[in-house]
């Protein structure tokens, strides 16, 4: 089979939607199947290292905008197309390159798949208020064969944009790397001395407004001192330098580690040492992947009552949800995950068996099932007859 992995966002860069394209990429390629990942030229990255992967990167100009001109960058995914001839189209995005793809439904002659990583629909999508954009998503949503509702937040944002969508609407979430996150590793040597094995909270991801990390800090100030680092913040992005003020603001200094972006060992050391996950994001969530990730560990998630932390955790059994924006129910949950370590690792236990029912191998060969029953179902509907919404290319 040949498959087109079109993504707005691909590695280098380090995140959620990237981590799943990269992990269903490989594991279609060691299935024998060829892949094309088709994706824009990130800005301010010079060593792509596309060279490196597995599988095949095809890159195009990155979006001078996110709504204007958006239609002519079909002309990469239709040139790639005549030399491919793809058996399936997986836009990673409803829109821009779900929308992109379904203006080419006509000359693909292909199923198109499209799955949503939450950001363009969940939460009202930012980009959904511009002149066209909610028509362009309409229309993606319209024309795509099929569309994977990697939660029941992005399901309900589908049928919220497009009533009609419901009956195409496939459950399949995403994956994890269940085997690497499970097995043990040794303390990375230059790790700070006082972040202290089953004695820190962690927070892993974006410093960003949305991802809720100063809610963190204001929860630890309202817990009582212990001895070391209790919070370790592993990430970096725009409010970095802000959270650092408000850690000294707050006089965590010696209670907080910011240890920056994270990877292999030294990510895995910290997940499976922790005393517990923390994520308290605000508006949404689509399916996060490292709930997953600290779930793989062995270690509970103290997160957000959002949708998309419901499809996941089990309040109480795999981890605790609090009420979103609210420090003071988190700091209640942050107090009693530091002074209980022995309910944490049975909650972590229970977290890491639900873990195993998402390992990547069996997510992607779901993908692959769905693709090759999308492509039987599409040689038995003559081309003139496939209904089409899409517009000039």
């Amino acid at each position: 089979m040949r498959i087109c992995l079109y993504t707005s966002t691909a590695l280098p860069l380090v995140g959620g939607q990237e981590t799943v394209v990269d992990a269903l990429a490989r594991r279609f390629v060691h299935a024998g199947h060829d892949v094309a990942v088709l994706a824009p030229r990130p800005s301010r990255v010079r060593d792509l290292g596309d060279e490196t992967l597995p599988y095949s990167v095809f890159r195009h100009p990155r979006f001078v905008s996110t709504w204007r001109f958006v239609s002519w960058y079909r002309w990469w995914l239709r040139r790639l197309n005549r030399q491919w001839a793809f058996d399936v189209v997986h836009a990673h995005d409803v829109y821009p390159t779900g929308y992109l793809a379904s203006l080419l439904r006509d000359r693909l002659r292909c199923p198109l798949v499209i799955t949503s990583h939450d950001g363009d629909v969940v939460g009202g999508g930012p980009r959904l208020g511009r002149p066209g954009v909610r028509a362009a998503h309409v229309m993606a949503l319209a024309n795509a064969s099929c569309l994977i509702a990697i939660s029941r937040a992005i399901r309900d944002a589908y049928v919220k944009l497009l009533p009609d969508a419901a009956a195409k609407i496939v459950l399949l979430p995403n994956g994890v790397e269940v085997g690497s996150l499970r097995d043990r590793v040794a303390r990375p040597a230059d790790l700070d001395a006082s972040i202290r094995p089953g004695r820190y909270l962690l927070f892993l991801g974006r410093l960003a407004h949305r991802k809720g990390a100063d809610l963190i800090l204001h929860a630890l100030s309202r817990v009582a001192a212990g001895e070391g680092v209790e919070l370790v913040l592993a990430g970096d992005g725009p409010e970095r330098g802000t959270l650092e003020q408000l850690t000294a603001d707050l006089n965590l200094t010696q209670r907080v580690r910011f240890v920056g972006l994270v990877s292999g060992e030294r990510k895995r050391y910290l997940l499976q040492n922790a005393s517990c996950l923390v994520v308290p994001s605000r508006l949404w969530e689509g399916m996060p992947l490292v709930v997953l990730e600290g779930f793989a560990a062995g270690r509970p998630v103290i997160a957000s009552q959002l949708v998309g932390m419901n499809d996941v955790i089990s309040d109480g059994q795999t981890g605790f949800l609090v009420p979103p924006e609210s420090p003071e129910a988190l700091a209640a949950q942050l107090e009693a995950a530091l002074r209980n370590p022995v309910q944490m690792d049975t909650c972590g236990a229970r977290a890491q068996a639900v873990a195993a029912g998402f390992g990547w191998d069996a997510i992607a060969a779901r993908h692959l099932h769905l693709y090759a029953e999308l492509g039987t179902a599409a040689s038995h509907v003559p081309q003139s007859e496939v209904p089409l919404t899409s517009g000039r290319s």
